[in-house]
């Protein structure tokens, strides 16, 4: 017998209120991550249906500091198979309720073009397209700074890219780590680097992958003036391509 059913015993039978906070119901809560992913807008508009805005937040908060979608993505990532691994970065529009937070823009990953203010997306699928890893840097910076870093697990892995890691130092530093870069060179270097035109192909999937993600309203124009908060979001809707996949 447990504690709730032994007070009703001492009352007659009568259920007694603990008190306390009530439980959240981890359906709805996900309903409600659902919905704003889908049609983005600020937390308090979400419907009232879901419950009080601030508490869905506040989850949404808790499981970004815990890693928990990443956790999840991990997960579906010891499935992939074979080496190869396309790698590619996209913009998204920073919205003007995600500006200026607090420490800086450039500290939650927001920089400056001639879009306006933006983050860029770094994204490492494996060969059909699904997310492997990901981070968020500024909008002006250099994405082949950041490909190394995305190669969490594995060995002789063939990335592929397009021209704008047209780097020899990064080609280098994979081919140091046992991996096997495959960036075409730009046309203005003396230098034509050969790369197998067959695996180059498959590169359009990276591309395909950012369709989908931009799909979701939340993902395509960022609401979020956290990085954590952000990304973790990303990392949720990368869990759902998974499932779709």
């Amino acid at each position: 017998m447990g504690a709730e059913e032994k007070a009703a015993h001492k009352n007659g039978g009568a259920q007694v209120n603990q008190g306390g906070r009530p439980r959240t119901d981890l359906g709805l809560l996900l309903e409600a991550l659902f919905y704003r992913l889908r049609n983005a807008g600020p937390w308090r508009d979400l419907p009232e249906g879901f419950g009080p805005y601030s508490t869905i937040h506040g989850w949404h908060s808790r499981w970004a500091k815990e890693g928990l979608w990443f956790k999840i993505l991990e997960v579906f990532t010891r499935r992939v198979r074979g080496p190869v691994r396309l790698v590619d970065g996209t913009h998204i529009l920073v919205h003007q309720c995600a500006a200026n937070p607090a420490g800086g823009a450039a500290a939650q990953a927001m920089g400056k073009t001639r879009g306006g203010r933006n983050t860029k997306l770094m994204a490492l699928t494996d060969a059909r397209g699904r997310l492997v890893n990901t981070t968020l840097i500024e909008g002006q910076a250099y994405e082949g700074r950041h490909v190394v870093n995305l190669i969490r697990t594995g060995c002789n892995l063939r990335i592929v890219g397009d021209k704008g890691f047209d780097d020899d130092k990064l080609r280098d530093t994979l081919r140091a780590l046992g991996h096997q870069p495959c960036f075409p060179t730009k046309k203005n270097r003396k230098h034509q680097v050969r790369i197998p035109k067959k695996l180059y192909r498959t590169r359009y999937r990276v591309e395909n992958f950012f369709c989908r993600l931009k799909g979701w309203g939340c993902t395509a124009t960022r609401l979020d003036k956290l990085v954590q908060n952000f990304l973790s979001l990303i990392h949720f809707a990368a869990v759902i391509d998974w499932l779709r996949s």
